[in-house]
């Protein structure tokens, strides 16, 4: 899965957050020369996330091993801030549920085998598409656009 995404979106850096076991590419999907590759403990991703800037793709290993908060917290400024792609594996736990991801514009991709849990992705380029109704035809008296002052 991750080495499709890897020929796909072709980062030139990415970061990876926690044990991201399952997640980990083949050395051929990767061309080291063009790829940097960041790594981060569960433990020091909050604090750190800021110092290592935007990335192209960031890789939550376990979510389930932050709490709740802070896995909002992380989710949200990864989404919003520091990655273009994020995915991230959940294990079924007490506290998080599909829905809960969904809530933060991430997608099922893939089940990762029995034990490995499910693959979650969000992407900033596909997140939201334009509806049809966003467009001048559906406005207020587009006709008299340019005529008057408002």
């Amino acid at each position: 899965m991750l080495d499709r995404v890897l020929r796909e979106t072709s980062p030139h850096n990415y970061l990876v957050i926690g044990d991201a076991h399952p997640l980990n590419p083949e050395p051929a999907a990767l061309d080291r020369s063009l790829t940097t590759v960041r790594r981060l403990t569960p433990v020091e991703t909050l604090e750190a996330l800021p110092h290592h800037g935007r990335q192209d793709l960031v890789l939550v290993g376990a979510l389930e091993l932050f709490p709740r908060g802070d896995g909002e917290i992380l989710l949200s400024r990864l989404r919003d801030l520091y990655a273009r792609r994020v995915l991230a594996r959940l294990r079924p736990s007490a506290h998080w549920e599909h829905r809960d991801m969904t809530a933060f514009g991430f997608t099922r991709l893939a089940r990762l085998g029995d034990d490995n849990g499910l693959l979650y992705g969000f992407d900033m380029a596909t997140y939201k598409t334009t509806p049809d109704w966003l467009n001048p035809r559906f406005w207020a008296n587009p006709e008299l656009w340019g005529k008057y002052r408002w």
